[in-house]
């Protein structure tokens, strides 16, 4: 796991720069290249082959052809791959997955990544082709950032890199709106800064250096069925997935929730791992939202696991807010991102690099709650209706009711009236504070959602997952940690689309498969509860922290973004929240994130 840049001309000084930026990525080694048009630069963190064997940028000479790349991330079927191509005649010098990387490209060019399990961004150079193969993988578990302007390329694995150059800073009003309006980010391309993209995942461009000119090509998608699979079938899948998440040359440790996901990756992870695994957790001050008393039912189970907790307080909030958004390269949205830097901070407290979590899960089995009215409409279409019954009638009971009845009822009937909502609610937020961006900008075209895989598509590639795995890889690499995601397995995905849509939902019991799957590994008061209460920190309340309080009277005074909304009316509405009287939180929330990343950056709005 490490940080990768590069731009298309030669300049060592300028991309020895980037890669310094980047330093947290990989504080155990760095190295630069420079050629004729090209300058790559590289941080490491090392996990496989912890020699100097495994340093980068690497190059590969095979057949009188070489190619040098700068890579991030873990290619897991490596071994695999590289006994294939020494059965060819490559040779190779250190036990690195990265090697097998430029080989694989001078055996079978841009297309080699179809073989490759794993999590990846990188660049590879083609000396004699004057070629830069960028590629992302998959699901996009590892970021790729680029600049591309005037026939200038510039490429890293965080935003910070590519401001080391003379770029514009400008807001990019699109992403601002859609934040300010409707509370999302990294839910497109796009960044918050204009003339910054992200390569699309399970996407390759092939950059000339002659010609300045860039193509792209989609090399994946989850393939579609709808077949019975069985729990021996899943399982064996799962644990496959799994096994392979685990190699590694420094210890492996386990984000850990009362969940059904992580626990499942910990119960498996005991498989293959027998002595003590460190595991990870959080809970909030006061207990609430503490998982230790379930969780201590998975620990009786499985006492290899020693567990660590941290907690979620308004002093490390307040202290560290600033440093996160620092690290996102942009404002991020509510909480989750906090959460999940406070538990890499907490693995790297420990000296761990390598954290298998349960990321995914959700978006490939259908978790969430707006997943139900998609499930029930796609019984109905297939007049399986005595079956509709009884899950509507489950419905009715769960946990959750007042969530799925309200999801139905926008997803099914009243789209328009949810629309029409939500307009309203732009409307008033628009006049409240003034805000100068146009609205119109915040809706894109509505996704052809047609069945349960389109909905599980939609997650996957546009609306959920891409900002959860952007958030969670900035999160973790900010304290040199690397995440692992099981249910990212390619193998994995296209098994679950795949599956009978009948399968996903049982008895109001959302991802079944994994639950009937996973019985007698994971404890059934965990694996069965029909609801899992989501992590609520209580990130509003931290905004009546005296230091904060101070914050927002000093910097809004002269604000960056009184470009964007009335400073005045944001001030009023916060000293309305402060009295206790109903206010815009979530804008208060974002406006201020808003505000210190436009300074933090020197960002024009």
């Amino acid at each position: 796991m490490c940080g990768i840049a590069g731009f298309n001309w030669r300049d060592e000084r300028l991309v020895k720069k980037m890669a310094d930026a980047l330093q947290h990525r990989g504080p155990d080694d760095e190295g630069i290249f420079a050629d004729e048009g090209i300058s790559l630069g590289h941080r490491r963190l090392t996990i496989l082959d912890l020699s100097e064997r495994g340093h980068q940028p690497m190059a590969y000479e095979h057949g009188g052809r070489s190619a040098v790349i700068v890579y991030n991330g873990e290619i897991y079927n490596f071994r695999e791959i590289r006994q294939e191509l020494e059965g060819k005649g490559y040779q190779f010098r250190s036990t690195s997955d990265t090697e097998v990387i430029p080989a694989a490209y001078l055996e079978w060019g841009p297309g080699c990544v179809a073989r490759f399990n794993g999590m990846w961004a990188f660049a590879i150079y083609d000396i004699a082709r004057k070629q830069v193969l960028l590629s992302r993988d998959r699901f996009g578990e590892k970021p790729l950032h680029y600049y591309f302007k005037d026939g200038k390329l510039i490429f890293a694995s965080e935003i910070k890199a590519i401001l080391v150059h003379p770029v514009r800073r400008k807001g990019n009003a699109r992403e601002i709106s859609d934040y300010l309006y409707m509370g999302v980010v990294n839910h497109r391309l796009d960044s918050f800064f204009e003339d910054i993209q992200m390569l699309a995942p399970a996407h390759n461009a092939i950059f000339d250096l002659r010609t300045k000119q860039m193509s792209f090509d989609k090399y994946y998608e989850p393939r579609y069925g709808n077949r019975r699979v069985s729990s021996d079938e899943f399982l064996g899948v799962l644990r496959k997935s799994v096994q392979s998440r685990l190699v590694s040359d420094v210890p492996i440790s386990v984000s850990l929730s009362s969940g059904t996901d992580s626990p499942s990756v910990a119960a498996l992870t005991t498989e293959f791992i027998k002595g003590p695994i460190k595991a990870f957790s959080t809970a909030t001050e006061g207990a609430i939202g503490d998982e230790t008393a379930l969780l201590s039912r998975f620990l009786k189970k499985y006492p290899q696991y020693e567990l660590e907790k941290t907690y979620l307080s308004e002093d490390s909030f307040c202290r560290h807010y600033r440093e996160i958004i620092f690290h996102m390269d942009e404002p991020f949205a509510r909480q989750s991102a906090y959460v999940r830097w406070v538990i890499a901070n907490l693995t790297h407290k420990y000296e761990r690099k390598v954290l298998l979590n349960g990321e995914g899960a959700d978006e490939v089995l259908g978790g969430y709650v707006p997943f139900e009215p998609y499930f029930l409409l796609g019984l109905a279409r297939r007049s399986m209706f005595g079956r509709f019954a009884r899950e509507f009638v489950s419905m009715l009971f769960h946990p959750e009711r007042q969530r799925i009845l309200e999801s139905c009822r926008g997803t099914l009937f009243l789209k328009r009236s949810v629309r029409k909502q939500q307009e309203e609610g732009i409307k008033s937020l628009q006049q409240k504070f003034q805000i100068k961006i146009d609205r119109a900008q915040v809706y894109g075209p509505p996704p052809r959602i047609k069945n349960v895989k389109d909905y599980l598509y939609e997650l996957l590639s546009v609306s959920s997952l891409p900002r959860l795995l952007n958030c969670n890889d900035k999160a973790s690499m900010a304290n040199s940690v690397e995440s692992r995601a099981p249910y990212l397995d390619h193998e994995f995905v296209n098994l679950a689309f795949s599956m009978d849509e009948r399968d996903f939902i049982v008895n109001g019991r959302r991802k079944y498969p994994l639950r009937q799957a996973m019985r007698g590994l994971v404890p059934d008061e965990i694996l069965f509860r029909k609801s899992k209460d989501a992590f609520q920190a209580p990130i509003f309340d931290y905004l009546r922290n005296e230091s904060i309080r101070q914050r927002i009277r000093q910097i809004f005074r002269d604000a960056r973004t009184a470009s964007v909304f009335d400073s005045k009316a944001y001030l009023d509405e916060y000293e309305q929240f402060l009295s206790g009287h109903g206010a815009y939180r979530l804008f208060l929330l974002h406006g201020l994130f808003l505000e210190e990343w436009a300074r933090m950056f020197d960002v024009n709005l």
